[in-house]
């Protein structure tokens, strides 16, 4: 992935989107507001899964036409917020509709009120001439009166069924958003998940300080389940591991399938040592798993996973943080598997967490 030299505020506003135009250029992509938008997006890092669609294309040399561009920007940005844009719509009109029901009772309390105490003085009117003329005036307006609140009671029977139909329509919207940022098989965050968390943590991270740190870790030898004993098993194998660590890390972090076998916590006010410290216990529930059929009782093995830590440092781009995290999870895999690598194991501060790998 390209990198470009950021900070904060008009400076890296100006860098993205020089790199976004200077990119647009050299590829021949039409300068329109939605293709703009794709390429700052881009060259601004802040969508992962935008930029490897973006370099794959680059990669297979396709020529970036309308047509090409316009399902891009379908992809990435049209569905997503026009969801965002009708959820927040419905907020705020149900806010609204809530105002005004209460506004109509208040309205209908105080017609009630009033119209009480103008019948307690109708009876107490004493006679004298043209007291009954006076008493069927008032008996009229008491009428109307009662009219006025039947119909600010029947209309704030309305307004109540309609704020609970948009209740009902808030609901399905937000269903559909999570239902987009879920994993299907694994039932955890998906890539799209990930890639939201990162950046609210990194603009807290810039406007806060808050630090946070990220595990990436995948599962040792994966391919061989999937090759032994079939993509069923497979899929078993990344149910497992995703149970564990959505039960170990969703009340501390934000667990994600990263893609293929490989998964992603991100840790709020977490730094390496603290998120060593949740990965070495997930690393151990998990290796002490074994997958079995359980119509045949054939045993499929152990699981192991591998895991690399990084804290986000300075002004660096996320995808800086993402690169150590993966270099630390190399180094597992190097140094036998089935263990805790971090940052600090990159420049040999200190020892490794875990035992080295049995398998």
């Amino acid at each position: 992935m390209s990198k470009f030299l950021t900070s904060t505020g008009t400076d890296f506003i100006n860098s993205a989107s020089n790199s976004a135009l200077t990119m647009m250029t050299s590829y021949k992509v039409a300068p329109t507001p939605q293709n703009y938008h794709l390429w700052y997006t881009h060259a601004a890092q802040s969508d992962f899964e935008l930029s490897k669609t973006l370099e794959n294309v680059i990669t297979k040399k396709v020529p970036f036409n309308d047509d090409l561009n316009d399902k891009l920007y379908e992809k990435f940005f049209s569905q997503e917020k026009e969801l965002k844009a009708v959820s927040e719509t419905g907020a705020k009109f149900q806010k609204e509709v809530a105002k005004i029901v209460s506004i109509i009772k208040d309205v209908g309390e105080d017609t009630s009120n009033h119209s009480k105490a103008l019948a307690e003085h109708v009876d107490t009117i004493s006679d004298f001439e043209g007291a009954e003329e006076l008493k069927a005036v008032i008996k009229l307006i008491l009428d109307d009166t009662d009219k006025i609140k039947q119909q600010s009671e029947k209309l704030e029977n309305k307004l109540v069924e309609s704020t609970e139909r948009i209740k009902g329509l808030q609901v399905n919207l937000d269903n559909a958003r999570l239902e987009s940022r879920t994993d299907a098989l694994t039932n955890i965050g998906n890539r799209k998940y990930f890639n939201e968390q990162l950046e609210e943590l990194m603009e807290k991270y810039k406007s806060e300080h808050q630090e946070f740190c990220l595990i990436i870790c995948d599962i040792d030898y994966f391919k061989k389940f999937n090759d032994t004993f079939g993509h069923q098993v497979g899929d078993q194998v990344l149910k497992v591991v995703a149970h564990v660590i959505k039960n170990e890390a969703q009340d501390v972090g934000f667990p994600a399938r990263y893609g293929g076998e490989e998964f992603a916590i991100l840790l709020p006010n977490t730094g390496t040592d603290g998120g060593a410290i949740i990965a070495e216990m997930i690393r151990k529930i998990i290796s002490q798993r074994t997958i079995k059929n359980r119509a045949t009782g054939v045993n499929f093995g152990k699981i192991t996973m591998s895991f690399g830590i990084a804290t986000i440092h300075g002004n660096e781009p996320a995808s800086d943080l993402i690169e150590r995290a993966d270099e630390a999870l190399y180094l597992a895999k190097q140094n036998g598997r089935n263990r805790v690598q971090s940052e600090l194991d990159l420049i040999g501060e200190h020892k490794p967490v875990a035992v080295k790998a049995s398998a």
